[in-house]
């Protein structure tokens, strides 16, 4: 009896978070790593269109554990000189639980063409640890960092 009690208090962090983990998928899981000592250039701060914003909500949904319940909060972009677009925001979605978690901050970068864009996610915040990294990343890039 006491075992029961005790492996129904154990939480699954895996049912905590709202989303799944992130990995860059192909084509971009295979370009080189960035050569040591290079820093992130700051872009400078954008207002993205609606496809963009788009393929943001897109490119972020297929990685939330229950994609049509995902909310979004605020959403900045900034380019570089490269052209290069990197956005940062905030979303909320339900974990395995069924419940909101509260915004995350979570960063990506724009790819594709002005006409087709799309958003791969480079990072969502689901411990402090990540959250530091995620709204570093975006504060050197020149987006404003999320809270």
């Amino acid at each position: 009896m006491a075992f029961a009690c005790v492996g129904a208090c154990v939480s699954d962090a895996g049912q905590h978070i709202a989303h799944n983990p992130v990995s860059l998928v192909p084509p971009y899981s295979e370009l080189p790593p960035a050569p040591a000592g290079m820093s992130i250039e700051a872009g400078t701060k954008v207002t993205l269109d609606a496809r963009q914003q788009e393929a943001v909500v897109a490119g972020v949904s297929k990685w939330m554990k229950t994609p049509a319940s995902t909310r979004f909060g605020i959403m900045n972009g900034a380019r570089n000189s490269r052209g290069t677009i990197t956005v940062c925001g905030e979303v909320d979605g339900r974990n395995g639980n069924g419940a909101y978690v509260g915004m995350k901050p979570y960063v990506g970068v724009m790819m594709g063409t002005p006409a087709a864009p799309e958003f791969v996610v480079v990072g969502i915040a689901a411990s402090e640890r990540e959250r530091a990294e995620v709204v570093s990343l975006c504060r050197e890039s020149g987006v404003s960092a999320s809270s």
